[in-house]
């Protein structure tokens, strides 16, 4: 009787289907990860860009921080620091976007307030050993 050697044969074709497989695999998964999430990215920030009006407050990728004065197509005019100076920026300059709100100022950065507490507490610390003497 001959010995058959079909098993043999199904698993290594098993095995090269599997191998063709991995490469597609991979490239599906790069595509999830990837290149989605900054598709969406890329459309809110373009949503962000279309929804900008006068008196909004703005960050550019530069670090100013600003309130926008005035618009046109792709420029954008807008007044920082503390003498309102007026810059006149493209559009994709701008970082982010936050409504204004009067009176209400530029959020501080986490570190900035863990700092002034440290500080405070320091002068707390300093005047109590004061009173101490």
């Amino acid at each position: 009787m001959p010995v058959s050697d079909g098993g043999a044969s199904a698993a290594a074709g098993s095995s090269n289907m599997m191998m063709m497989l991995f490469p597609i695999l991979l490239i599906v998964v790069f595509v999830v990860l990837i290149i989605v999430p900054n598709k969406r990215k890329e459309k809110q920030f373009k949503n962000m860009l279309s929804n900008l009006r006068v008196g909004d407050m703005i960050k550019t990728i530069g670090g100013f921080y600003g309130k926008v004065v005035a618009l046109k197509e792709d420029l954008v005019t807008i007044e920082c620091g503390p003498d309102k100076t007026k810059l006149v920026l493209a559009k994709g300059a701008i970082a982010s976007v936050e409504s204004f709100e009067e009176g209400k100022e530029i959020p501080e950065k986490a570190s900035d307030k863990k700092e002034e507490k440290d500080d405070k507490k320091e002068d707390a610390s300093a005047k109590s050993s004061k009173k101490g003497k």
